[in-house]
């Protein structure tokens, strides 16, 4: 497919919004771009609508939610969403374009927190969501991250010292070995993050805590535990107006069927639950997840874990407060969570599920002989592993600085690997929005009874894949509406205009097997439901069929009485 944009860096803020509001002016009647919140550094949290307005509102169509950048740092996901747009903006002309623009409504948020992608890509901080302190008012006494000599990125420093539990690696000068336990001759060193030391004592290096220790993504309202049981919670449940923002966005608006939350980075596709056991969740929603994460895997490669049994460390399984449960257990719909860039697999380093906790030190150094390879053998020179350069430190006196800059070889690709992570997701992407529901009139008739008086017949279908109602787990919530048909028009309908129909199952619920003798099917429950009406009323008269509720928004049809 075409594009139109270079993927040749990390997007600013400013950059977003000018491509943004491009998209806006050119497309008027394809796009509504809107703020849906401020942040306190008075950015805005921009939010782009697609659809093809000639065939419906915005609203009134299922839609897909695409955000990124809840955590700041994470700035590839961000990439993804803008990649997304520019293929569906430069590819109009394709039937397969156009044909999902007139179907469904696409909902993207580039970057949750501007602010703190804005720092992270213009200082060498790191951030986790926000540049603001938290959860301490003031810097705390211990080592801070920082760029000591001016390179833009903050690497490692190590420090010779008799104390120290570090010694350079016979295999690569660049590499450190841990020290024997009966090693008491030779260079030992202690390896820090590049930093200064607040409170230096003359002594001890203790690490400082995070200065910006705010996590967006442990501030929801589903799980959420205070600051002391999961680091990075806030005060209270959306208590950062950045997750107020999108948190009321998707509440009012109940056409939303899928998220889908762009991270980095490991390799992975998760879904939900995150802060309990999948086995407690309703096994059709995990069926369900099973089936359109195998499309994931089908177009990035990477493995689909659940989030609490075989993502987290089996130490610590729960995520607190997660945007991904607040989606799958308050909203009642799936919620992807994409963590970008596999350098682990791309160096061939073997990965755990859940994640080992336990390696041992010749584990652990075969890992970083990989990862160094791989920065060898794929990197310029200079945007690897810099070597160990020795430096003045203003506190520690005689230092070495080298190593990787993490923010863009492990945390995110380094560029030229950019764009074809950015395509891999894209395609996942726009096979997953096919997958909602999409309800359509199959069949709509009226047949004459006496003179002025009709019965007229509807036959509504679900045609794809997903419920009408999702998951669910959305059906606990007495909030989402069932599917209800109405009868509008020139005429007088006797008895209810409206009527309720319940739900519609999509292809997802029809039990197939494919074994012994050949194919089976099993319908468990319907996915069309026939509604009559006894009408009085001229022949062609017109009407006005509306089918709404669940996550569907509102679908339409107009026909004649009589004909």
């Amino acid at each position: 497919m075409q594009r139109s944009f270079v993927y040749d860096h990390y997007y600013r803020y400013q950059e977003i919004t000018d491509i943004l509001k491009g998209y806006a002016e050119k497309y008027p009647a394809l796009t509504r771009l809107s703020s849906i919140g401020q942040t306190p550094q008075g950015r805005s949290i921009w939010l782009l609508e697609v659809t093809d307005t000639a065939a419906g509102a915005f609203e009134d169509k299922p839609a897909y939610y695409m955000e990124a950048n809840i955590h700041a740092g994470e700035v590839t996901g961000s990439m993804v969403v803008m990649y997304f747009l520019d293929t569906l903006f430069s590819n109009l002309s394709d039937p397969a374009i156009r044909q999902l623009l007139e179907r469904y409504t696409i909902y993207a948020v580039p970057r949750v927190s501007p602010d703190g992608s804005e720092h992270y890509l213009t200082t060498p901080d790191y951030v986790r969501s926000a540049p603001r302190l938290y959860p301490y008012e003031q810097r705390q006494p211990g080592l801070h991250k920082g760029d000591l000599d001016g390179d833009g990125a903050c690497r490692m420093m190590r420090v010779r010292s008799p104390y120290g539990v570090w010694k350079i690696a016979p295999q690569d000068p660049r590499l450190m070995v841990k020290r024997q336990p009966d090693e008491t001759e030779g260079e030992f060193y202690n390896v820090y993050p590049e930093g200064v030391i607040e409170g230096y004592d003359g002594l001890h290096v203790p690490m400082a805590p995070a200065e910006f220790g705010n996590d967006f993504n442990r501030n929801y309202p589903i799980g959420w535990q205070e600051e002391s049981q999961q680091a990075g919670s806030g005060a209270h449940p959306l208590s950062n107006p950045e997750t107020q923002a999108n948190a009321r966005f998707l509440l009012s608006h109940p056409n939303v069927c899928c998220v889908l939350d762009m991270h980095t980075a490991g390799g992975q596709i998760l879904y939900t639950p995150g802060y309990k056991s999948p086995k407690e969740a309703c096994p059709a929603d995990m069926a369900l997840y099973h089936a359109l994460g195998r499309m994931g895997q089908q177009e990035n490669g990477f493995p689909l874990l659940n989030l609490y049994e075989e993502y987290m460390p089996a130490s610590h399984p729960q995520t607190c407060g997660g945007f991904d449960d607040f989606c799958h257990f308050l909203l009642g719909v799936p919620a992807f969570t994409i963590e970008c860039w596999d350098l682990a697999e791309r160096a061939g380093v073997e990965v755990h599920y859940p994640p080992k906790e336990d390696k041992s030190e010749e584990e652990e150094l075969d890992c970083a002989v990989k990862y160094l390879k791989w920065m060898d053998e794929n990197l310029p020179e200079g945007q690897g592993f810099l070597p160990w350069t020795p430096f003045e430190h203003p506190q520690l006196g005689p230092v070495e600085i080298g190593g990787p800059d993490y923010k863009f070889i492990s945390q995110n690709p380094p560029i030229p690997f950019l764009e074809q992570e950015l395509e891999k997701h894209t395609r996942f992407a726009l096979r997953l929005i096919r997958t909602l529901p999409r309800v359509v009139f199959d069949q709509v008739e009226s047949r004459l009874l006496a003179p002025g008086l009709y019965e007229v017949r509807a036959v509504v279908g679900n045609h794809s894949y997903m419920p009408t109602y999702v998951f669910e787990e959305g059906l606990k919530n007495k909030a989402l509406p069932p599917l209800t048909v109405t009868l509008e028009g020139e005429c007088k309908v006797e008895g209810d205009a409206r009527q309720t129909i319940g739900h519609l199952q999509g292809f997802a619920g029809i039990q197939a097997h494919n074994e012994g003798m050949g194919p089976t099917t099993v319908e468990t429950e319907p996915l069309c439901k026939e509604v009559r009406w006894l009408v009085r009323g001229e022949e062609g008269a017109p009407l006005l069929l509306t089918c709404q509720g669940g996550h569907i928004g509102k679908v339409q049809l107009k026909a004649k009485l009589g004909n």
